[in-house]
């Protein structure tokens, strides 16, 4: 069995021919879903604007979320970290 799989996928009427490993393209799908539920409806919201106006207020809103998750991971693992610090440090009886 081939390692890659060749898909097309459509983001605003745009379709994107892919080689991609097998285990992404749920992911995929689920993300071009994602994106072209907020293409649709900032397409709606903006009637005035373009596509590529739209396209960019679309990229926008995901690089905002990818980057807001990226400062929670963040966080989270410190916390992690000062956690297992206390946990040992309570463990040697300090």
């Amino acid at each position: 069995m081939k390692d890659k799989l060749d898909i097309t996928l459509k983001i605003a009427g745009v379709g994107l021919s892919l080689s991609i490993d097998r285990n992404e393209e749920q992911l995929l799908r689920a993300v071009t879903k994602q994106v072209n539920h907020a293409y649709m409806k900032y397409s709606d919201m903006f009637a005035d604007k373009s596509s590529e106006e739209v396209l960019a207020m679309v990229t926008l809103l995901f690089a905002k979320g990818f980057l807001q998750m990226k400062q929670q991971v963040a966080e989270l693992d410190s916390s992690l970290v000062g956690l297992d610090e206390e946990l040992s440090r309570l463990l040697r009886n300090d």
